[in-house]
Formats: C-alpha cells, structure tokens, sequence
C-alpha cells in the first residue's frame, strides 16, 4: 500500500503543472566608463526586459569604503573638529530608479530595507556602536547631504523609460569626480512588496591614460609620488617668484 502511494505521488508530479518564475534580464549599453583628463561626468544606460507587469526597482552602487564625518565647533574663536562618527560600508556611488511612486513604496518597510532602495535606507554602519541613536542620525544625515552635493547621492528617485511592452530603459548620471572601481547594478521584479525575480550585472569605472599612470604610480610608490609632488610646488613656487619679481 505505501508502495503504491508513493508511485501515485510520483506520477502526480510529472503531471503536475509547473509555476512559471518571473524573469528579469539586465545588460548595459556599455561595460565600462573610462575616466581620462578633462573628464566630465557620463551616462551608464541601461537596458532591461521583462516576462511580467511587476514594479521594477534597480539600484546602481559604487565599490562600499569607510568614511568619517566630522562635526566642527565653535573653541576660544576658532572653528574645531570636535566630533566625528566613522562609517563602514558606505557606497561611494548610490542611484536608483523606480517604477513605483514614494507613498506606494512607503508601504514595503521590509522591502526598502532589504533591497537598500533610497538613501535613508542604505545600510551605512557606525564604527562605534555606543553612540546614541540620536547622535548616529544627525552624523548619518551629514554624510547623506555630503554626497548629495557631490552628486553621488540622489535627491530623489530616477524614472524608468518604457519603450515597449516588457522592454525598459535606465539612464543613470555618474558626475565629475565620481569614484574609480566596480559598480554594482541590481534589478528587481517586485510584486505586493515581494521580491519575485533580481538580476545583477558589474560595471568597470577606471581611469585610462595619462590619469591611470599617474594613479598607478602613487598607487604603488605612494613615498616616491610624495617627494615628487613636494619637488613640483617648490619648483612652482621658485618659479612663480622669479618671473613675478620686480626689480
């Protein structure tokens, strides 16, 4: 009898139908954004298609570094760092963009956690851990308002093109100055706040040329790029003052 249920079982599921997963694919106009002198900021253009009317989120982060935020104060007349709070994790580069408006989004908490979709909710993580709440917000809200006059936060959420049914565009802006390293570009498909399908692709940001030497050589021989770099002003300076002397 136990045999006989379990080839009944069997049998049921090849029988059975099968649910069909939603899909989502991603692919990048370009591979990489070559940074040389004179460089002024550039567009990565992204492509995307879809098998299903699900929202889409994609996010867009620079290679995570740790950064400090200092606050300054007011001592005997003089302007101070007297406090600062180090962050770990912070992507140097964060953008996004949403089919969704901020009020629908606001009713997935759990979802703009775990997808880091927005800037309040980017994981950005204090060194020190005994800070107050309080006192980890205000430092948080400080290097959030840093970034974003750089460019490399957003004030708000990017739009995504429809071209065609199932077939989307993105375009994110990279500023002047943007950070050099690998880019992470993440999709989702999200359904009632569910996560049902992702896709991630890699983006290479480096400098090229003359730029890429000099980075390298510093990089590498950061001592000998310091004497260097001393002997440049000096010989600057000398100059500077010989030419403009009056007799």
């Amino acid at each position: 009898m136990k045999t006989f249920l379990i080839l009944s079982f069997s049998v049921l599921l090849c029988f059975a139908p099968i649910a069909k997963a939603d899909v989502l694919r991603l692919e990048l106009a370009e591979g990489r954004v070559d940074i040389t002198t004179g460089f002024n900021g550039t567009n990565v253009v992204l492509f995307g298609t879809m098998d299903t009317d699900a929202d889409i989120v994609i996010t867009l982060k620079g290679p995570e570094r740790t950064l400090i935020v200092r606050k300054k104060d007011k001592f005997l007349g003089t302007w101070m760092n007297r406090d600062s709070i180090e962050f770990r994790r912070v992507p140097s580069y964060y953008d996004y963009a949403v089919t969704m408006d901020a009020e629908e989004l606001a009713k997935y908490p759990a979802l703009l956690e775990e997808g880091q979709i927005g800037v309040d909710h980017l994981g950005l993580y204090p060194e020190d851990e005994d800070e107050s709440e309080q006192t980890i917000d205000l430092f948080r809200d400080s290097l959030i308002g840093q970034m974003q006059r750089k460019g490399f936060y957003p004030i708000k959420a990017n739009t995504l093109q429809n071209l065609s049914p199932g077939f989307f565009k993105v375009t994110f802006e990279l500023p002047p100055g943007v950070p050099t390293g690998i880019y992470t570009v993440e999709g989702l498909l999200v359904e009632d706040g569910k996560v049902t399908a992702r896709e991630s692709k890699t983006l290479q940001v480096g400098q090229v040329g003359f730029n890429a030497r000099v980075y390298t050589f510093a990089d590498e021989h950061s001592f000998f790029y310091g004497i260097f770099a001393i002997l440049i002003a000096l010989i600057s300076g000398w100059s500077a003052f010989t030419f403009l002397r009056r007799d």
